[in-house]
């Protein structure tokens, strides 16, 4: 199992040999993924003396986030899929995968939000039980509907700063539990279904779209 998530401003890669072996790594924030992931899934691969065509699962994190990094972990994923025929694909929820950190961690009494900062007063949110259990599909709202609501937030660290909102951390563990629960459940996508999840446009898109409105 080869685990990607280039959702967020730091990336998670995560390796789990068919012999058990696991080899983590973070690629930090101030580091371009576009440039870093795939030398670090060669170094992660080196280090457990492994194939990455001997990889038999790929799960990425398909958003909603960051609209290069999904476009970089989705990229790989279906170039490693071009190369290897049998390879399996897992898709991961940025939110879901928030959501069980969080109930993974920590007790939770209720319903609660999670949270990823949209920018210009958007944020891409999902609702979910004490147990982690998606409630609502993932969704953008704007400012005035995420103040309305009461349950509690949280939101990846030091992406929103909010008095309501908790912050929480991912690790390249959480990532590469979360993938093995959804690969024990079967739950695979083709390499065509593999695409990322980006709720929005992107900022170039949107300025394409209102000047062809205004036209």
């Amino acid at each position: 199992m080869l685990a990607i998530n280039t959702a967020f401003m730091t990336a998670n890669l995560a390796l789990k040999t068919p012999k058990g072996q696991i080899v983590l790594k973070d690629i930090d924030a101030k580091s371009k993924h576009s440039e870093n992931v795939l030398k670090t899934i060669d170094e992660i691969c080196q280090e457990a003396k492994t194939n990455i065509l001997d990889v038999e699962t790929v799960a990425v994190v398909v958003g909603p986030g960051s609209f290069t990094g999904l476009r970089i972990g989705t990229a790989i994923a279906k170039a490693l899929g071009c190369v290897n025929d049998n390879l399996k694909f897992v898709a991961l929820s940025s939110l879901e995968l928030m959501a069980y950190t969080l109930t993974k961690h920590n007790k939770i009494d209720g319903d609660f939000l999670c949270v990823i900062n949209a920018l210009s007063d958007l944020f891409f949110v999902a609702n979910f039980d004490k147990n982690g259990i998606k409630l609502q599909e993932e969704r953008m709202i704007d400012k005035a509907e995420f103040s309305a609501i009461k349950v509690p937030k949280f939101a990846l660290k030091d992406d929103l700063k909010a008095e309501d909102v908790v912050e929480i951390q991912i690790s390249c563990e959480d990532v590469l539990n979360f993938a093995l629960e959804k690969e024990k459940k079967n739950a695979f996508v083709t390499l065509e279904e593999l695409s990322p999840m980006y709720l929005r446009l992107s900022q170039a898109e949107d300025m394409l779209a209102k000047k062809a409105k205004k036209d």
